[in-house]
């Protein structure tokens, strides 16, 4: 992760304060005549442990610094050097969900900018990130933002790019969807290239999957989704929710029954109040299942454990029950079809890319299937599969439910909400 310079500051001052963040890994985030944002990185479990570290390296050192709750979940450090003031935050190692979309967003804007401005390649990802860094004085004219808020947002990815722990990957990964567009574009000559992040071209359904949208000169529109990874990994075609899944199912009395004993089997053990996750009770319910953590370790992931089994036991009976609502959940919202806007998925890897077609493989089945069964994996407990039985062929979908939030509002601290992800066929 590049350090960078707080410019502002004369060398000396700045290596002082270096003093205090190494050896932990850090970045400059943002800074201007009054003010700088540092980053500092830690795994997750030990980022208390390191402000605490450099907060007493600053008191050492006679810095004058105010430690404050604002910054993330465990605050931040403010600092005052000669009326210039710096603060520093703590962040995961890796993972997160900013981080998450952080780290989406490269792979999808990055190409989408570069393609626009014919660019064919880039011999490093400094030279990449330079020409990103160019975009930002340009405004929209390469047409890839949809609106002024997809702009702004697109603006902050491009600054916020270097602070990702993956940052050198996913500029790499941009680089193989990059090289996708261009031979795209020797089949059909493209005009424009959308990124989709908020908003979807005009008369594009706002369920489409497309992370990208590719208007070729004929006038027709291509949806690209877009996943990064390992050559041989398998990433998530579908990230939802236990509440959405059930939304979209169209079954609140089976959600309401599913909150209802997640709360008496998990939550009440711990103490919290039915209400535990409203605005006005969240913060204190959290630190009251953090409290829980560290004195009990080992009935925490106990809990978690039956907060599993109850949500994947409630997810599996939900697509047993009737055929036709799993056959239709499947079509909406795992295949998404578009008659008028088909999608192409696309896997970066390193700085190349490939096709992935079990969708399409879904698709061609599904028509000829019998029976749809939903069943636990034996061997762990976030995994679980849908059977797709035909005559002659059975497709089994990988499913998984688990935890997505960083810490400390992961696990039991995330409900019965936990995220449903299709990982592929098995």
């Amino acid at each position: 992760m590049p350090a960078g310079r707080i410019n502002k500051l004369t060398v000396a001052k700045e290596n002082a304060l270096k003093k205090c963040i190494l050896p932990y890994e850090y970045a400059i985030k943002e800074q201007n005549n009054s003010t700088a944002v540092v980053i500092v990185r830690a795994p997750s479990a030990e980022r208390k442990d390191v402000k605490t570290d450099i907060e007493k390296k600053l008191k050492a050192k006679k810095y004058k610094y105010t430690s404050v709750r604002a910054g993330g979940s465990i605050g931040a450090t403010d600092i005052e050097i000669d009326e210039y003031k710096v603060r520093i935050t703590y962040k995961n190692l890796s993972g997160g969900m900013s981080e998450t979309t952080l780290n989406s967003t490269i792979t999808e804007l990055a190409p989408a900018l570069a393609f626009m401005a014919n660019k064919k390649t880039f011999s490093t990802v400094d030279q990449f990130y330079t020409f990103l860094q160019q975009t930002l004085k340009q405004g929209n004219q390469s047409g890839c933002y949809l609106n002024d808020r997809d702009k702004q947002a697109g603006h902050q990815f491009i600054k916020d790019m270097p602070t990702s722990s993956k940052f050198k990957e996913k500029m790499e990964n941009a680089m193989g969807v990059l090289k996708y567009l261009h031979k795209l574009d020797s089949k059909t000559k493209i005009e424009q290239v959308y990124f989709a992040y908020r908003a979807k071209p005009t008369g594009i359904n706002t369920d489409h999957k497309g992370d990208l949208f590719v208007k070729f000169t004929t006038g027709k529109m291509l949806g690209v989704s877009l996943k990064a990874g390992g050559a041989k990994t398998a990433e998530p075609q579908l990230n939802t929710y236990v509440n959405k899944f059930f939304d979209d199912m169209n079954r609140p009395s089976d959600k309401e029954k599913l909150r209802n004993s997640v709360y008496r089997e998990v939550h009440s053990k711990v103490g919290l109040p039915g209400n535990w996750q409203t605005p006005s009770q969240k913060k204190q319910a959290i630190d009251k299942i953090e409290e829980f953590r560290i004195a009990n370790a080992r009935q925490y992931e106990i809990l978690y454990d039956k907060q599993l089994e109850l949500c994947r036991d409630a997810v599996i009976a939900a697509i047993n029950l009737r055929k036709k609502d799993a056959d239709l959940y499947i079509k909406k919202k795992i295949i998404k079809k578009d008659e008028n806007v088909p999608l192409e998925v696309v896997k970066a890897y390193g700085k190349n890319y490939k096709m992935v077609t079990d969708e399409d493989a879904i698709e061609t089945h599904l028509p000829a299937c019998k029976k749809i069964t939903a069943r636990k994996s034996t061997t762990s407990k976030q995994e679980w599969f849908i059977d797709l039985v035909g005559t002659k062929e059975t497709i089994t979908m990988k499913m998984s439910i688990r935890t997505n939030q960083p810490p400390p509002n992961n696990k039991i601290a995330q409900g019965f909400n936990l995220a449903i992800k299709f990982n592929g066929i098995a």
